[in-house]
């Protein structure tokens, strides 16, 4: 234990605000927090080590790395391979992130390090999903003449994103159509939207809808089935890796087409930092994880 640590000590490494805020929580709640990597916030850490050394707790980011090489990190800093993180990660400590691969929890816990992946938690990925989907909506105010209110909105997939998205555009008065990939997907989404449609009649459908958002992580939307999108229409991709839009097709054909990766991280950050705080310290103490 290195001097002056305390024994229920954080240390935060990389990440975007939503690190910076879980910090600035942890410190009001009396938690010494060293930190490392992050995008701003106060005196950081000299090194990796120095930050993650004796230290209880690890929060790292979600999700853990972009390209599963490196810590996903805002900072100035040098780059952090994966490899390096689990090095200085010590027997004993905690450690929680997002959408962590599975080599690198296997590596860690064969040091002694236990790994909770905070995207596998039921409660903490649906959390998530507010800001994302509030993020998506602020997305499309900025960036298309139309008004969502009325408009033709189509959502690809139905997973939890998906659903809370479906949820926050039909709040907002648009008229919400699903398109999913299976016939019990399609049963479901029909309860909800104004309209559920199966992947296969996508080609037919896209040219009604002025807005078109992606949730699931595959390529959906091709070079063919963009032809068919409106030349007016604004389309978001908030699926993870790799995606569900050819950027490249969508660029060479005008489509107005954005990708959307982050989005906890850039709205209401401080809001997913006290749902994922409240949940490392209820995990940690053995209590009851509640949302604000």
């Amino acid at each position: 234990m290195s001097v002056g640590w305390k024994e229920d000590g954080f240390a935060i490494v990389g990440g975007d605000l939503r690190q910076v805020y879980a910090g600035a929580f942890l410190r009001e709640k009396g938690y010494e927090v060293r930190s490392y990597g992050l995008a701003e916030g106060k005196k950081q850490a000299g090194s990796l080590k120095e930050a993650l050394e004796g230290a209880k707790t690890v929060l790292a980011p979600i999700p853990l790395s972009a390209d599963r090489k490196y810590l996903n990190q805002k900072s100035g800093n040098p780059p952090i391979s994966l490899e390096q993180l689990i090095e200085s990660l010590e027997s004993g400590q905690e450690f929680f992130g997002g959408c962590v691969p599975e080599w690198f929890s296997e590596e860690a816990g064969r040091k002694g390090v236990r790994v909770t992946d905070l995207m596998r938690r039921e409660e903490i990925a649906l959390y998530n999903t507010i800001a994302t989907a509030e993020g998506a909506v602020a997305e499309a105010v900025r960036k298309s003449p139309r008004n969502l209110r009325g408009s033709a909105c189509l959502v690809l997939g139905y997973g939890r994103c998906a659903q809370t998205l479906a949820s926050c555009l039909r709040g907002m008065g648009g008229r919400v159509s699903i398109c999913v990939r299976n016939p019990v997907q399609r049963a479901r989404a029909a309860v909800f939207a104004e309209r559920a449609f199966l992947m296969e009649e996508l080609g037919e459908i896209l040219p009604k809808f002025s807005f078109i958002f992606n949730t699931v992580p595959a390529v959906i939307l091709n070079r063919e089935l963009l032809a068919r999108v409106s030349p007016s229409a604004c389309m978001f991709d908030l699926a993870s890796a790799p995606g569900g839009i050819d950027f490249e097709a969508a660029e060479e054909l005008g489509a107005s087409a954005w990708l959307l990766p982050g989005l906890p991280g850039r709205y209401a950050p401080a809001s997913s930092a006290e749902a994922l705080v409240d949940f490392i310290l209820n995990e940690r103490n053995g209590g009851e994880f509640l949302c604000h």
